[in-house]
């Protein structure tokens, strides 16, 4: 018996790609959050500038 594979369309397309989009909103929230826990002395040890990491972690998770 020969399988039969239906086209995709646009919208199964955008179901698909949810999950993975949601992943990437979910690490941006974890890792954010993580920057705003940091102490000045590890944003000194890690070489960050504090007002490059007060604008990341401003960001709204849909911005990459």
């Amino acid at each position: 018996m020969q399988a039969v594979s239906l086209p995709s369309s646009p919208a199964s397309d955008r179901a698909a790609e949810r999950p993975a989009l949601m992943r990437i909103w979910l690490r941006r929230i974890h890792t954010r959050r993580a920057l705003a826990a940091l102490h000045p002395e590890q944003i000194r040890d890690a070489g960050l500038a504090p007002w490059d990491l007060r604008a990341e972690i401003r960001k709204p998770f849909w911005r990459a």
